[in-house]
């Protein structure tokens, strides 16, 4: 019986140790999305200190490779993340261009819903020709050619990803936000609303609104990694001067050498797919719904009608989208052999 009680107590215990973020508005635990009592991948050197406010990427790499600040983890600088950019990094790209030469371009096979096989050719034929690596860059961001630089851009990490354990409690506590967000509208509007109404919309919610979420573990891939550290440890060797002005060297000079700040080699994210049945939710349905208040003006209930379409988004901007993918970034993860001083303890 002692046992049974003492297993108990761990358990409530581990649980209360878990590391939590505010997504949502509300405290997720790491206990829901990943099962374990810590965010992170479990085979980095160093792992961050959870970020309370998760963050919000464009892209599900568009924060990998930037220098973090350890006492700051809001505080970050463009680093190896400037290879994504339309401009000349110099050595940096250098390095960028080598890794898709050796180990991407001469291994890709396309496939016509993604890249079509003739794109691919005429792409290659024009990389070919091109003689340095600042053309070949160029090349990359040419628009005919947006969807193989993506494909490139991504090919320079792995993901790892895993269902959240509790998929049901984020996707209920999301749409409860969509709801707060619907009945704010309608208290805003001064009109007496009917709880057949709020009903109604709430039925929206529940039935058309769907939310599927993946915890992904991103890093650097190891053919990259090799080659960021054959070039921090040339520039470790023989400093760049001062008076650089690439934009990469200056951040390596002000922020990475011998300094504190560290690169994120990888970091966790969750990944949202919100998908919103446009059939259903549309401002004709909405209006039909807002026909049933009697106590506002035609035009007022246009405006609502508006006002409420609006709402079906957690951020209030919904314009019809069938599908929203959401990033929100949770930890950052470092490795020990591209830091340009070795922290003093593990983060």
């Amino acid at each position: 019986m002692k046992r049974i009680i003492s297993i108990l107590a761990l358990a409530i215990f581990c649980g209360g140790c878990a590391e939590k973020v505010f997504l949502f508005d509300a405290k997720i635990s790491s206990k829901d999305i990943n099962g374990s009592s810590k965010f992170g991948p479990k085979n980095s050197n160093w792992i961050s200190k959870r970020i309370k406010d998760p963050l919000n990427p464009q892209n599900e790499y568009s924060f990998l490779g930037r220098l973090v600040g350890s006492d700051n983890l809001r505080r970050h600088n463009d680093f190896i993340d400037l290879i994504f950019l339309d401009k000349d990094n110099g050595e940096l790209d250098k390095v960028y261009i080598s890794f898709l030469e050796e180990a991407i371009i001469p291994n890709y096979v396309p496939v016509d819903t993604i890249i079509s096989v003739e794109l691919w050719k005429e792409f290659r034929e024009e990389f070919d020709k091109k003689t340095t690596h600042v053309d070949k860059k160029k090349l990359m961001f040419k628009s005919d050619y947006f969807k193989i630089r993506k494909m490139l851009e991504g090919s320079i990490y792995t993901t790892l990803p895993n269902e959240i354990v509790q998929n049901h409690k984020i996707e209920k506590i999301f749409k409860s936000n969509l709801e707060s967000n619907i009945k704010a509208v309608l208290k805003e509007s001064s009109a007496e609303i009917s709880a057949d109404v709020e009903a109604k919309f709430e039925n929206l919610i529940k039935n058309e609104v769907d939310l599927k979420g993946s915890y992904i573990d991103i890093e650097f891939r190891k053919e990259f990694v090799g080659k960021l550290r054959i070039l921090l440890r040339k520039l470790k060797n023989k400093p760049p001067s001062d008076d650089t002005e690439d934009e990469f060297l200056i951040n390596y000079l002000d922020f990475f050498l011998g300094k504190n700040d560290l690169i994120a080699s990888g970091y966790s994210i969750l990944q949202f797919e919100i998908t919103y049945n446009t059939t259903k939710i549309t401002k004709s349905e909405i209006k039909l719904i807002i026909d049933g208040v009697g106590t506002i003006s035609e035009a007022d209930k246009v405006n609502l009608t508006a006002k409420i379409y609006s709402s079906f988004s957690y951020t209030r901007d919904f314009n019809g989208e069938s599908k929203s993918t959401k990033n929100y970034l949770v930890k950052y993860s470092y490795k020990s052999d591209l830091q340009g001083e070795k922290p003093n303890q593990k983060e």
